[in-house]
């Protein structure tokens, strides 16, 4: 701008060096006239109205109508030379900042060269008023007028961060309306001046209803942005989102006030926001001059007592239901920027006490927001499902552990209806998935689901609802899995009838034949009677291995350290150990098909357990295949272990069973319709032993093809093929 302001001006000392005044007949000497005149336009810059655009502050003043007299009654050189001394000597006695005075110096040169270039070109140099002088005139004001607000649009687009053309379209009409009234002030005081100079006193009175119309306007641009930042206020209250300092950013521009600071009492700092850096939030102990102010109980109003750098200061404390949280605090510095009064003291009370309210607000809202997180955690982590639902069913909470429960994901479930949800196999469960009224809000009701892999699980529904009149509002549901209790009292009903029966198959032969050995034992030949003992003999022997089974079982649940859970470990044969057990066995009449190395086998394990073991997996073999199909018993060696496999041809088992048929009293036959013996007891006794020898039993098996059983134990020493 200084540079095109230079251009202008050369070009104007160039085109118009020649030429006289535009019009004469003042009757004073040129020098006394050009000072005069300077004198005139410089009180005519220092009169100064402001208009606060943000953080940037416009200045009005009479400078255009002054610089028309000086234009018409001077020659263009001295006209151009005594409106920008006019100007330096008036930003030196307002000691304005180098960098505003050289930019106003560089605007106003190239404004006033234009205005002094249109003057010239369309009016020319008549010596009195004619009808090309006025359109000159007001032609070239025009121009001075659209340079300044292109200029100054420019300055303020930078400091306000908002569009130069957005300033220019709505400062236009105004400036219009002022460069009309600077042409009208000033070719009335040069006619004046021509041929009535008495009456120029009285030219007083149309510049300072101006002046007055300036500030008019000043004051309710004034008033538009206050009630702008006012709406803002109001919004930044309702959103407590960065408060604080949105709260003193826009107090500071509603009011035009240097500073805004907030002392918060609680916190035991000020926060501060300043004109000079209108986008930096300050945080920092509370300044002097304000902690002596934390006891006021009313709005101050102070103009002494105060640091240099501040010459007024509104202060108001911050209070709310008899809670205080500190004071706020507008501040000005210059002389010369906008004195704060009672009238601005009267706004900003109230809006201390609607900063009170909103971190009070902000406070419980942080407590609800804690609190809130806390219950989240709650049903969150809660090891019981949690369903909330409101209306007609619909779900609207649905914790994980529910979640895991039904296999319905808590994304699936939000927004559908319960009853869509669970899969309720009974027709009269279904009907009380909601089973809440107005009369019994609270209440408990047990069913069955079926999740969507097919498992079925017996839940515990505890209702806890909320009721407006008839219309449920609201029903909080914890359910609990009962799966495990109704399994664990489904399996001590089968192993109640499991023992009963095992137990009632030796003792019905043993009652029998001892009432016959009693009854006619004399008359029995020796060998009939010896055959009977020993039957009775057998079948307490076979009672005697359920009650040590059912012994062993408690002591391996109860974690005792009894001796018949110990093994002696050492080097034995397993080819030797599984040729034992075949014997043993009999063979079981053909039925029994070893398939065993011609070398030994050494592995480290307890002989009496690995035969207890290996004799439970051919035994159940047996029993489980039909009575015409072979038992294979297989032993091989593979990475360092001995691998004794029992084959069946049985039935095989169904692969939901294949882990459960190694937990105790577990039967894969139902106890009341079951076709063989056993207390579901073996299998997980042998799996217990094959552990403490260091080994394992693994079980392949699939309905209608049979099953296999494979006992592992390690290798006292590496094998040698």
């Amino acid at each position: 701008m200084s540079l095109l302001g230079v251009v202008l001006v050369t070009v104007v000392l160039w085109q118009t060096a020649d030429r006289v005044s535009v019009v004469d007949g003042v009757g004073l000497p040129d020098g006394w006239l050009m000072l005069g005149l300077t004198v005139l336009t410089c009180a005519s810059e220092l009169t100064v109205v402001r208009l606060r655009h943000g953080d940037a502050v416009e200045e009005l003043n009479l400078y255009e109508a002054a610089l028309v007299v000086v234009v018409l009654l001077l020659p263009p050189g001295q006209a151009l030379l005594a409106a920008l001394l006019a100007l330096v000597v008036a930003s030196a006695a307002q000691r304005r900042p180098l960098v505003k005075a050289v930019f106003n110096l560089g605007t106003y040169a190239a404004a006033v060269s234009g205005l002094i270039l249109v003057v010239y070109t369309v009016g020319g140099t008549p010596g009195h008023m004619t009808a090309g002088v006025l359109f000159g005139v007001l032609l070239g004001t025009l121009l001075f007028t659209v340079i300044n607000l292109c200029c100054l649009a420019q300055i303020l687009g930078v400091i306000g961060g908002v569009s130069p053309w957005r300033i220019i379209r709505d400062e236009a009409p105004l400036s219009a309306y002022m460069a009309v009234g600077t042409v009208a002030t000033g070719l009335t005081t040069v006619e004046i001046a021509r041929h009535s100079p008495m009456l120029l006193p009285f030219m007083a009175m149309p510049a300072l209803a101006l002046t007055f119309a300036y500030r008019a306007a000043a004051q309710e641009a004034d008033e538009r942005a206050r009630s702008a930042r006012l709406l803002e206020l109001s919004q930044v209250l309702a959103e407590r989102e960065d408060l604080i300092r949105r709260f003193l950013l826009l107090l500071r521009e509603a009011f035009g006030a240097d500073v805004a600071v907030a002392d918060l009492t609680d916190a035991g700092e000020a926060v501060s926001v300043d004109v000079n850096a209108p986008a930096e939030i300050a945080t920092g102990p509370v300044p002097p001059y304000l902690t002596r102010l934390r006891d006021v109980d009313r709005p101050e109003h102070l103009s002494t007592g105060l640091p240099a750098d501040l010459r007024h200061l509104l202060v108001v404390p911050i209070e709310a239901s008899g809670r205080r949280f500190g004071t706020v605090a507008l501040g000005s510095r210059s002389r010369r920027g906008r004195q704060l009064s009672m009238r601005d003291m009267t706004l900003l009370a109230p809006l201390g006490d609607a900063l009170a309210v909103a971190l009070r607000g902000a406070e419980h809202l942080d407590r609800l927001v804690e609190e809130s997180s806390k219950l989240h955690a709650v049903v969150e982590q809660s090891s019981a499902g949690i369903v909330m639902v409101e209306g007609a069913g619909i779900v609207r909470m649905w914790n994980e552990a529910f979640a895991d429960l039904t296999g319905v994901s808590a994304a699936e479930a939000d927004g559908r209806r319960l009853a869509d949800l669970l899969d309720v196999p009974d027709a009269d469960d279904r009907a009380r998935l909601l089973p809440v009224t107005p009369q019994s809000p609270k209440t408990a009701a047990e069913f069955t689901i079926r999740r969507a892999d097919g498992e079925l699980r017996r839940l515990r529904l505890a209702h806890s609802a909320v009721f407006n009149g008839d219309r449920l509002v609201r029903d909080v549901i914890v359910i609990t899995d009962l799966t495990r209790e109704y399994r664990a009292e489904r399996l001590k009903s089968d192993f109640i009838a499991t023992v009963s029966h095992e137990l009632r198959t030796p003792l019905t032969p043993i009652l029998g034949y001892l009432d016959l050995l009693r009854t006619r034992g004399a008359k029995m030949t020796p060998e009939k009677r010896a055959q009977a003992l020993d039957l009775v003999a057998d079948r307490a022997r076979h009672m005697s291995r359920l009650v040590e089974d059912l012994l062993l079982t408690s002591r391996i649940d109860d974690g005792q350290d009894d001796p018949a859970l110990r093994v002696d470990l050492d080097a034995h044969d397993l080819v030797a150990l599984v040729r034992q057990v075949a014997d043993d066995m009999g063979g079981a009449d053909g039925r029994i098909v070893t398939h065993l190395p011609g070398e030994p086998v050494q592995v480290r394990c307890d002989a009496g357990r690995t035969i207890q073991v290996v004799g439970n997996l051919v035994s159940n073999a047996l029993k489980y295949s039909p009575s015409a199909e072979r038992v294979e018993v297989r032993l091989c060696v593979r990475d360092e272990r001995a691998l004794v496999e029992v084959v069946d041809r049985g039935r095989g088992i169904p692969a939901d069973q294949l882990t459960k048929v190694f937990e105790k009293f577990h039967r894969v036959e139902d106890p009341m319709t079951m076709s063989t013996g056993g207390t579901g007891l073996g299998l997980f006794i042998a799996r217990r032993l094959a552990s403490a020898m260091g080994g394992d039993i693994s079980l392949i098996s699939a309905l209608g093809t049979g099953s296999t059983f494979t006992l592992a134990l390690p290798l006292a020493r590496p094998h040698v093929s």
